[in-house]
């Protein structure tokens, strides 16, 4: 494993028109690099730079050295890859290393995650799969983008001793929208214009309806989810909470009438539905797209939702919308649903990969959203089991 060695000396990062500047710094491996900044400041445009990933993004970057040129890099995005080379996790790691996939085996817990299938597994278990496979590979560089995110407790230690293992013997760098408190680490600032301090955005509209779930029974691989039951008028809320693979997106889908189930599901009202991973989204549309479709081109939503979106910093409407950061993509998912007058938001791990300065906007737009009639169902990593809990999470949860 080749000694690396990340130099920044007044680097600049320029691609679809956004620059991005970053504080200069020198970190080496063993270690880990933070790279701090809020939403579409140019994080992970700055890890795709270093895992050599320009041309994908047409990146043209300056100021950036690293040493030696032969490093070995590996990158791993914020959502997990949607394209996989085997049928459960275990082929995956032993396609990439077979010769040390016995050290990962002799966690219980992760092997049995391992063991299945990927199209079962949840975003939380794909994402431990992503951070697995850069653990055997062992590249003199590793990115990870918010590599925490929509985790629980445990997986959240088991994602963190991973790569703390791994920053032990060569370069980790970390993307992230949080503060730091980590002794020793190296840290870059990526500089961007600050928001406003104040934002005013509109008044959400909200339509009348009720949500009724009695019984519920779905099947998901080998497993079953049992919800016995969920009533919610208009103003009133409810979380799903439970640990990572427990079923807490399934049993979301379920509500939104997206895969079968047994049992009894009203929904009255027009529904909206924020999912975990904002890729799935076609990635051939511009962010004008995606906010007319969820507007149903209705002009006083657009209107409001660009408005809204500008003062949260999200603003090019002709960006394409898998140019945008992960937190930016939700925004855009969000945003629109809280003006077009839909009943019902069913929002799958709550507001998870935007910062803290904009989640608490979007917070007081969804209590807005609340008191205007809507209903609100969430979904949270937290708890030993798939349950049903009252309120929505606090903006830091």
């Amino acid at each position: 494993m080749a000694r690396a060695v990340i130099k920044l000396n007044n680097a600049e990062i320029r691609v679809d028109g956004h620059v991005a500047r970053l504080s200069d710094t020198i970190a080496e491996s063993p270690g880990i690099l933070y790279v701090k900044g809020p939403n579409g400041s140019g994080k992970t445009i700055f890890l795709k730079t270093l895992a050599g990933l320009n041309d994908i993004n047409e990146i043209i970057s300056t100021g950036i050295i690293i040493e030696p040129r032969s490093t070995r890099r590996w990158y791993v995005p914020q959502d997990p890859w949607l394209i996989t080379l085997g049928d459960t996790g275990l082929d995956e790691l032993l396609l990439i290393a077979k010769r040390k996939i016995k050290r990962v085996l002799s966690n219980t817990r992760l092997d049995k995650i391992l063991r299945k299938r990927i199209a079962h597994m949840s975003y939380g278990e794909r994402k431990i799969l992503e951070i697995m496979k850069a653990y055997i590979v062992e590249p003199d560089i590793t990115c990870f983008d918010e590599p925490f995110s929509g985790l629980d407790k445990y997986y959240r230690e088991l994602a963190e001793q991973t790569i703390n293992d791994l920053a032990r013997k060569s370069l980790v760098v970390i993307a992230t929208n949080k503060d730091i408190n980590k002794p020793g680490a190296s840290e870059v600032k990526v500089l961007v214009k600050q928001l406003k301090d104040d934002i005013d955005p509109p008044i959400p509209l909200a339509g009348k309806g009720e949500v009724i779930v009695q019984n519920l029974s779905i099947r998901r691989g080998n497993k079953s989810i049992e919800i016995n039951g969920l009533k919610l008028k208009s103003g009133e809320t409810s979380t799903i909470i439970g640990p990572n693979g427990s079923g807490k997106t399934t049993t979301l889908l379920a509500i939104a009438g997206a895969i079968k189930y047994r049992g009894e599901i009203i929904l009255r009202g027009k529904t909206g539905f924020i999912p975990d991973d904002t890729l799935l989204v076609s990635p051939g549309v511009t962010l004008n797209d995606v906010i007319t479709n969820l507007c149903y081109a209705d002009r006083d939503c657009m209107d409001k939702s660009f408005f809204t979106l500008r003062e949260l910093g999200v603003w090019d409407r002709n960006r394409p919308y898998v140019a945008l950061s992960d937190g930016q993509r939700r925004l855009a998912l969000l945003i629109p649903q809280l003006f077009s007058g839909r009943a019902v938001l069913l929002i799958d791990s709550w507001l998870e990969g935007i910062d803290m300065y904009r989640r608490t906007v979007v917070y007081e737009l969804i209590k807005q959203y609340l008191e205007m009639g809507g209903i609100v169902i969430a979904t949270l990593p937290r708890g030993d089991r798939l349950d049903v809990v009252e309120g929505i999470p606090a903006p830091y949860d």
